[in-house]
């Protein structure tokens, strides 16, 4: 092989070396490209969550119940029913909008939305639906609920539904326990559970047509 040969092959080597150099160059800024910019994605992701939490959180209505009515004594068709007054009081960060009680079975349009342990289940019905759809800061909602007259003590489960001021639907259940016998009030012992997002869209935010 002659000396021009050499040279054309050193050439040739040099070549090929530079050309895979540039390519792993290449393909590794690319990947490193790739890499950013899926970091960048997976924190925008996080970003808009907590960014879209911490407005649900900061809009988020929180009922509590307030029974502070005594259970009274109420001659309904020649027959005594006990007539129990409930108050739900917002203690929430914003106003609850279209609040209703949630049928817990059916049964017809007034029984279904009491759970009741210590006797029949669907022994309790709404006497009076809840007066408004609405609950600022703050402020109170009552219905009542009845059943016939009887002498033991309940545990007794109800449900509402409402939405925040963007249309983000919740659930929120409750248990009240009572003993007539003993005493016209409610007990101390009674839960407000935490509210449940059920449907978290921001219906303000649809594209308008």
């Amino acid at each position: 092989m002659s000396y021009s040969d050499w040279i054309a092959l050193f050439a040739f080597v040099v070549s090929g070396i530079g050309i895979y150099l540039s390519y792993k160059n290449h393909r590794s800024t690319r990947e490193w490209e790739f890499y950013k910019e899926n970091i960048r994605q997976k924190e925008q992701e996080v970003q808009e969550f907590y960014s879209k939490n911490n407005s649900r959180v900061s809009l988020i209505p929180y009922f509590h119940l307030l029974l502070d009515k005594e259970i009274h004594i109420k001659n309904i068709s020649d027959e005594e029913n006990l007539i129990l007054p409930i108050s739900l009081v917002n203690v929430g960060r914003e106003t609850a909008t279209n609040v209703q009680l949630v049928q817990m079975s059916n049964i017809d349009e007034l029984g279904g939305y009491f759970k009741t342990d210590g006797i029949q289940n669907d022994s309790h019905f709404i006497r009076h639906y809840i007066e408004k759809k609405y609950a600022f800061i703050g402020e109170s909602i009552s219905f009542t609920a009845g059943c016939k007259k009887h002498d033991r003590a309940c545990n007794v489960s109800f449900k509402i539904k409402f939405n925040d001021l963007v249309g983000r639907t919740y659930e929120q259940s409750f248990r009240f326990l009572y003993c007539f016998p003993h005493s016209k009030e409610f007990t101390m012992n009674h839960t407000s559970n935490i509210p449940i997002c059920i449907e978290d869209n921001d219906k303000t935010s649809s594209t308008i047509i």
